[in-house]
């Protein structure tokens, strides 16, 4: 479109350097509000795009700049206390384009705001790259096998994320030992990482070892003998070494509490695998075809959702098939067209 990009985030111990240039694009790292504005107003953006409801930075920045989009990121705007909802909802409404990610998040804007400012709300889904996580290759199942001292007749059952409360890895780890009393052979494998802290260096480590110690408490204190045996935590994984463990696994699982969007899911089911997911509206919106749902906290169902598909194969290949159909709209392409659609017409003022 003819305009320099830049990206503002912010600063934190592990990324000390205040400016960097990735792929050609200038990123600015900031450590204070002062800092965030500072730059903001020497370098007089035509555009914003802020992400993330309630975070100050992308709360002040409406207030300083000409044409404002912004991408908030909930779940639930009940989540959050109400003075902070209350708070960041007065600069949204400066906004000059809300978008969301799901029908269901607009929702959440759509009672909360005037009907002014819902006529600017517009669903813009994240991108999934299908085409990446489509292709499969014979060998990379055997190469996550041998890595992990596993046999050709285990069956793998993925989690990816991020070790957070939020994501509810406690009823995933119960629904296993269902899973296990009826197929001996099943592995549960979790792929992800605690996030990294901006307050110290020390904080991640611990954070996470404590949260991954609860889960093996809980594992060793089930009835199904040595299952925490049968649980590897592979850290975190690139987007090359990621889609190997997709190749590698039969069905994907998630039970979170609160999600968006959830890409893991839209990246396992491009790769072939059918999902059992927690029935959350905006998982529901997304995945309602190609998926088995149970409640949040329901471990029994959980587990008797993996059996089923490990079981029914005609089930599970409909499934993704289903889901295959439905990424094909998630293109990173695709997404490029609306949001360059939307740039432009912000830009000209057609909006």
């Amino acid at each position: 479109m003819g305009l320099k990009s830049a990206i503002f985030t912010m600063r934190t111990p592990l990324t000390r350097q205040k400016t960097e240039i990735i792929n050609d694009v200038d990123v600015f790292r900031f450590n204070s509000l002062f800092s965030l504005a500072q730059n903001l107003i020497r370098a007089s953006p035509e555009l914003v795009h802020g992400h993330s409801f309630g975070w100050i930075p992308a709360t002040i920045a409406p207030w300083l700049v000409k044409r404002y989009i912004f991408t908030p990121h909930i779940y639930r705007l009940d989540v959050y206390p109400k003075w902070k909802v209350k708070l960041a909802l007065r600069p949204l409404k400066k906004s000059d384009i809300i978008i969301t990610r799901t029908a269901f998040e607009a929702s959440q804007f759509k009672r909360s705001i005037n009907r002014r400012a819902r006529a600017k709300i517009c669903i813009v889904p994240l991108p999934i790259d299908y085409d990446f996580f489509a292709k499969r290759e014979e060998s990379w199942r055997t190469e996550i096998l041998r890595s992990y001292g596993l046999n050709d007749s285990d069956r793998l059952i993925l989690c990816v994320a991020n070790l957070r409360p939020v994501k509810n890895l406690e009823t995933l780890i119960r629904g296993f030992a269902v899973v296990k009393e009826e197929i001996p052979s099943a592995r549960l494998v979790i792929v992800g990482e605690e996030p990294v802290s901006n307050l110290n260096l020390l904080r991640p480590r611990r954070s996470k070892l404590n949260y991954r110690l609860k889960l093996v408490k809980l594992a060793n204190s089930l009835a199904v003998k040595n299952i925490e045996r049968d649980i590897i935590f592979a850290g975190y994984q690139d987007e090359i070494e990621l889609r190997k463990f997709y190749a590698a696994s039969e069905v994907f699982c998630m039970p979170s509490k609160m999600e968006g969007q959830l890409l893991a899911a839209g990246e396992a089911i491009s790769a072939g695998l059918p999902l059992v997911l927690s029935n959350l509206p905006s998982l529901v919106e997304i995945y309602g075809l190609c998926a088995l749902f149970h409640k949040p906290m329901d471990h029994k169902q959980l587990g008797m959702n993996v059996i089923e598909l490990l079981k029914n194969p005609k089930l599970a290949e409909r499934l993704v098939n289903a889901g295959r159909v439905k990424m094909q709209g998630y293109r990173p392409t695709l997404i490029y067209t609306k949001i360059r659609a939307i740039y432009e017409g912000l830009l000209s003022g057609s909006r």
